[in-house]
């Protein structure tokens, strides 16, 4: 069959309707039939001519044949997980149902890919009439990138009983599939996620919801009841609340760079994904750490809001008291690319609120985003940069404000980075 090749445009080009074409043998039987035409002028003989007529009526019954029976059919796919990581292995599972007016003809098919990867082409026999009779195969994909993917659609080849023609149809709609960044561990090294005082090994612990050696206070109108303590005013009869919920449930900044203009290995995307316009390799691993970084301190007990220099695209972690909310961040950076943004938009960008430990993940910022992000961080707030591909003047502006440099490679891993931060691969000067 016509296999689904990807193209510069992804395999947009392959949503079309249908084709049709001869095969080798209709052109072998027409050839056929034109010389027996010219053999039975020249001999005289009938029969010649009778051979080329069915010689050249066999196409063109296939050609009837593959308009008369294409085959109606509805595709649906379900991938488990229905989210996957770089690296990670999908399956697709692949429902066909008949839903014309008798069985199909046999095929072969292949769904249409975004991205080079073989998967053998299939066939199928009949298939019975009827939503209880369905075709169910399956097959596995590797992502080898981050985004929202379009798999499909489903291209069917089918042809004559004969073999003089076969038709190619595509069937159904693209379905989307995410892919999220990869996501390494920073539990060995990296700063020390203890109790502290504007030092720099900054973070509360980690406290456990049902703990009730909390500082409490009598219940005021107008409390959140999400901040009730039960055990507590059971034991004291009346309601209690938390009064330092926040010394439990700390808080943590993430400043991300997604103007396009901070990266400068950008380049035009592919086209592969739905949900980007630019690509770089230092955004990816900014992703990545970003990922990574967000599900470490918020399983640590950080409350982490992110920010961007760009437009808003990542979804928050969550409070720990409504639950976590990993799933939609992981999402949203699936998603996430590389925007942009005026100098005048940014730097009319209000202060960010809270306190506690700030990281910054970036590439080579802009002047402008250097000034942004110093104005980020408060003095006694413990500040670390992870930069890629760096100049050395943006490294002595942080550094001289306080930050904590760490410079990463755009294929090293994220782990690697936050130990340096704890090493002396992570260097500041200058007051905090």
């Amino acid at each position: 069959m016509a296999r689904a090749k990807p193209t510069a445009e992804g395999t947009r080009a392959l949503r079309r309707t249908r084709t049709v074409r001869l095969t080798w043998r209709a052109g072998t039987a027409i050839a056929l039939g034109i010389l027996a035409i010219f053999v039975g002028y020249g001999t005289g003989r009938r029969e010649y001519f009778v051979a080329a007529c069915l010689a050249i009526l066999l196409p063109l019954v296939g050609l009837a044949f593959v308009r008369l029976r294409r085959p109606k059919l509805e595709v649906s796919r379900l991938f488990s997980p229905p989210v996957v990581a770089v690296g990670g292995v999908v399956q697709v599972t692949v429902r066909v149902t008949n839903v014309g007016a008798s069985p199909s003809t046999p095929l072969a098919w292949d769904d249409a890919l975004p991205w080079p990867e073989p998967i053998a082409t299939r066939e199928i026999g009949p298939i019975g009439l009827g939503r209880r009779r369905p075709h169910i195969t399956s097959y596995d994909l590797h992502p080898p990138r981050r985004g929202l993917y379009a798999i499909g659609p489903f291209v069917a080849e089918y042809e004559d009983p004969f073999g003089m023609v076969t038709a190619t149809m595509a069937v159904g709609k693209p379905e989307r599939l995410v892919v999220v960044p990869a996501v390494s561990s920073l539990t060995d090294g990296g700063p020390n996620l203890i109790d502290g005082e504007g030092e720099a090994h900054l973070v509360q612990r980690k406290v456990a919801g049902n703990d009730d050696d909390l500082t409490t206070r009598e219940y005021r109108r107008g409390d959140a009841l999400r901040r009730v303590h039960w055990r507590a005013s059971a034991r004291r009869g009346e309601l209690m609340v938390r009064q330092e919920e926040h010394r439990s449930h700390p808080d943590a900044r993430i400043l991300v760079d997604t103007r396009r203009r901070g990266y400068s290995d950008a380049f035009s995307d592919t086209g592969m994904s739905w949900s980007a316009d630019w690509a770089s390799d230092a955004f990816e691993w900014v992703v990545r750490m970003t990922a990574s970084l967000g599900l470490h301190l918020e399983l640590a007990g950080f409350r982490v809001t992110v920010e961007e220099t760009a437009r808003s695209q990542i979804e928050p972690i969550g409070d720990r008291w409504e639950g976590r909310r990993a799933e939609g961040f992981l999402t949203s950076l699936a998603a996430v690319q590389l925007l942009d943004r005026t100098v005048e938009e940014l730097a009319a960008l209000p202060p960010s609120e809270g306190a506690g430990p700030v990281f910054a993940i970036l590439g080579d910022p802009e002047d402008a985003t250097v000034d942004w992000l110093i104005r980020r961080r408060s003095k006694g707030e413990v500040g670390y940069a992870f930069l890629v591909h760096a100049r050395p003047g943006v490294l002595e502006r942080l550094r001289d404000a306080g930050w904590t440099c760490v410079i990463a490679e755009a294929y090293d891993d994220p782990a690697d980075a936050w130990r340096d931060a704890a090493s002396e691969k992570g260097y500041t000067r200058g007051p905090r």
